[in-house]
């Protein structure tokens, strides 16, 4: 057993880091990594890499990275004015290498790929992980095949081709090519970059989010999520952060899906566990996961919130579009609808009293704007004119 282990959440066992596993071999619960309980502090080093004390030991040689991390934070003055807070920030992992917040998960497990020489990488994607996996993959040298729904946004798919890795474009959704890359992962050999909870090590790259915005102190956390990884790991940062006296108090993390595929903000509302859900199409394609065979995911991340007194939220179509847009003009910080989400999600919490005009609210930007930009119209944007017309208008 390595120092750096692994624990099942449900039943307890050991499982040594050096495998790379993808779920607990006994039982095929979540595995969590344990890691000593040094404080985080920023190393000179590249990347999510710089903060390796809170990262599994991996060598200097094997620290794959394409200098994710250390994103802006931004206040949105303006923004916040529009919609009753006194204090927004949108921190933007949009502006990640590969342009998406997944990085700093794919970072991680591509490098215990590395140090641990597994014969090759297989991932899971509704386009995103994808990209961020093909690229590391690229960047280490190392095969990788990436299973997406064939329904993922063009730009995202090509974005994964340029590289070279073994595009396989499946008929059916997420979860399905979940299954799948499990399948292979098992069968071959390979590490499981899924960037759901079959990934146990993405949950610490997101861990450096928390690090990163702890000096902030916000007092809640909008994250756009399907499975939940990127909320469980701030929440694991900012936990350990709590525990060691370096932060007074935990942020409450609020999750937000587009109510085409809600199946965790369902939960929340019923006060239940996770249930099934009827896959069905959304302009958020990022967060369009039924969780379907590994709904423990969704009850996971249901307790996380639950703990730190946070809350899940579902919102409409036309209002994930209405703030793409909204966000964009009012500060210039162009994300996919995906990530956009959390914008929306705003008047709601204050209207039902789970945020209040005073908090610092940061929203994480997961995704840039570029990703996807199929439902922005030239017709319909503001500003769009012929040269004929600007002349009679001045």
């Amino acid at each position: 057993m390595t120092e750096d282990h692994l624990i099942c959440i449900s039943c307890g066992s050991s499982e040594d880091i050096a495998k790379v596993p993808s779920t607990c071999p006994a039982c095929g619960g979540i595995l969590d990594l344990v890691l000593g309980s040094d404080a985080p502090s920023r190393v000179a080093g590249p990347g999510v890499w710089a903060w390796a004390s809170r990262l599994p030991a991996v060598r200097p040689q094997n620290r794959i990275t394409l200098g994710e991390g250390a994103t802006p934070v931004l206040q949105a003055s303006r923004l916040a004015r529009q919609k009753g807070l006194s204090d927004l920030w949108i921190k933007t992992d949009s502006l990640m290498p590969t342009g998406s917040f997944k990085d700093r998960a794919i970072a991680v497990a591509t490098a215990l790929a590395c140090e641990y020489d597994r014969p090759g990488m297989v991932l899971s994607s509704s386009g995103n992980a994808g990209a961020s996996g093909a690229a590391y993959a690229a960047r280490a040298g190392r095969p990788i095949v990436i299973l997406v729904p064939r329904t993922a946004p063009p730009a995202k798919l090509r974005q994964i081709a340029i590289t070279g890795a073994r595009l396989v474009t499946v008929d059916g959704p997420t979860s399905e090519c979940c299954r799948l890359a499990e399948e292979l992962s098992r069968e071959r050999g390979w590490v499981n970059l899924t960037t759901t909870f079959h990934n146990p090590f993405g949950v610490d790259g997101y861990a450096t989010i928390a690090y990163e915005l702890a000096p902030l102190k916000p007092d809640v956390l909008l994250l756009p999520i399907s499975s939940g990884p990127l909320l469980v790991g701030l929440m694991k940062g900012f936990e350990h952060l709590h525990a060691i006296g370096a932060i007074d108090r935990v942020p409450r993390p609020v999750a937000v899906q587009p109510t085409a595929c809600a199946p965790i903000a369902r939960a929340f509302d019923a006060g239940g566990d996770v249930g099934p859900w009827a896959h069905q199409p959304t302009i958020a394609s990022a967060l369009n996961d039924t969780l379907e065979g590994y709904e423990n995911n969704g009850d996971y991340t249901l307790a996380k919130i639950r703990r730190h007194g946070g809350a899940a939220i579902a919102i409409a179509e036309a209002q994930i579009l209405h703030s793409q847009r909204e966000l964009a003009s009012a500060e210039g910080i162009l994300l996919e609808p995906s990530a956009a989400i959390t914008i929306g999600a705003i008047a709601p919490l204050l209207a039902a009293g789970l945020i209040t005009p005073d908090e610092r609210v940061v929203a994480v930007g997961t995704g840039h704007g570029l990703k996807d930009l199929s439902a922005v119209s030239l017709d319909t944007a503001s500003g769009a004119t012929s040269p004929q017309d600007l002349l009679r208008e001045i």
